[in-house]
C-alpha cells in the first residue's frame, strides 16, 4: 500500500495539511475546502467580530442547510417521478386487449 502526499488547503486564513487517501481525488478535495473557505469568508463578511470557531459553526449551519434543502428536492422529484411511473403503470396494465395486438406467445419479429 502505497503512501499519500498529504494535500495542502488554505481554509479561512489556516493552512491545513490533509491526509488523503488513496482513492481520493486531490482535486476533490480543493475543491471542498475551497468550498468550505468560500462559505466561511461570506459567513465572517455577514458577521463581525466574531472568532473563528463562531464563524466556522455558522459556515457549517449554512452548509447543514443547503444539503438538507437538497435531500428535500431530491425527495420531492424521486416521488414525483414514483408518481408517474405509477400512473404510467396503471395506464398499461388497464388497457384492454385489442384484437391487432399480437398475442403473448407470439413473435414480434
Amino acid at each position: 500500500m502505497s503512501q499519500s502526499q498529504p494535500i495542502a488547503v488554505r481554509i479561512y486564513n489556516q493552512t491545513y495539511h490533509l491526509v488523503n487517501s488513496d482513492d481520493q481525488d486531490p482535486e476533490y478535495v480543493r475543491l471542498a475546502a475551497a468550498y468550505l473557505d468560500g462559505k466561511m469568508q461570506q459567513t465572517a463578511a455577514t458577521i463581525k467580530h466574531r472568532g473563528p470557531l463562531d464563524i466556522a459553526i455558522l459556515a457549517a449551519l449554512n452548509i447543514a442547510d443547503e444539503v438538507l434543502c437538497a435531500r428535500q428536492h431530491k425527495d420531492a422529484l424521486l416521488n414525483r417521478t414514483d408518481a408517474r411511473l405509477d400512473f404510467f403503470n396503471r395506464l398499461l396494465s388497464d388497457s384492454p386487449a385489442t384484437t391487432d395486438s399480437p398475442a403473448t406467445d407470439a413473435k414480434r419479429f
